[in-house]
């Protein structure tokens, strides 16, 4: 059973933990930013399949680490570039050497903003009291893969609702909603939001009052009362001598 968690140990550590952590994200930051580059190209691939040409896994995405290692940057490159780019070049170094050849400027999200969740779920999770170091560390894995599921759709529906406006008539009306509704949903819960619920959602019976978790008097009472290690047939035998 995990430990309750003490008020006033909890938030002087989640203290700590945040200015600790807001220190060492910045230079941690771009490094993330290539992991979560990496797992949006597989969350939006996944989305991509179509019947239309056009819309058949057109979008690149990469990222500038010259210019802004924590901006992640699409291009829809069946519609936005005039030739398409040798397979073996890398995309970014071919539209350098070909500007030209851009029919519109890259997006850019801004992925500081997409990862700033993390600055306050890794001292939640933390200050969190658990059994063991070992429990902490995997309650602590599993709350970064979840972030890191909802960072992707975070950025997936932001570049879909951008294509909804920039190209009209590429998705049905009823679609279109949709990805305007998840963007405006995930760009008002990314940042301050997803933290609490995801810590909430693992340490869910360590946060209930205690009360709460007791069985109620009545349970008890109806519960049989046995003698410890006694089987039934030993109990019958002791109550009929």
């Amino acid at each position: 059973m995990s430990p309750r968690i003490r008020p006033l140990r909890f938030l002087l550590l989640l203290v700590v933990g945040l200015v600790v952590t807001y220190q060492a994200w910045k230079p941690l930051a771009p490094a993330y930013a290539q992991v979560l580059l990496r797992a949006t190209r597989v969350g939006l691939w996944l989305t991509e399949f179509s019947t239309d040409p056009n819309w058949s896994h057109p979008t690149a995405l990469f990222i500038d680490t010259q210019r802004n290692p924590t901006g992640i940057f699409y291009l829809q490159t069946k519609l936005g570039l005039a030739t398409q780019p040798p397979a073996d070049q890398p995309l970014l170094d071919w539209l350098k050497a070909n500007p030209s050849a851009l029919r519109m400027a890259p997006q850019g999200i801004p992925a500081e903003w997409v990862m700033a969740n993390l600055v306050l779920l890794i001292p939640l999770m933390l200050a969190t009291p658990a059994p063991t170091w070992g429990v902490k560390a995997k309650r602590l894995g599993l709350a970064l893969a979840i972030a890191l599921v909802l960072q992707v759709f975070d950025v997936v529906v932001s570049i879909k609702a951008s294509y909804a406006t920039a190209f009209p008539g590429a998705f049905n009306p009823f679609m279109t909603r949709v990805y305007q509704f998840f963007d405006a949903f995930v760009q008002s819960w990314d940042t301050q939001l997803f933290p609490f619920v995801i810590w909430a959602g693992i340490h869910f019976r360590q946060i209930l009052p205690q009360r709460l978790l007791t069985p109620a008097t009545g349970e008890a009472q109806r519960a049989p009362a046995a003698p410890d290690g006694l089987s039934r047939a030993e109990r019958r035998r002791q109550i009929r001598r």
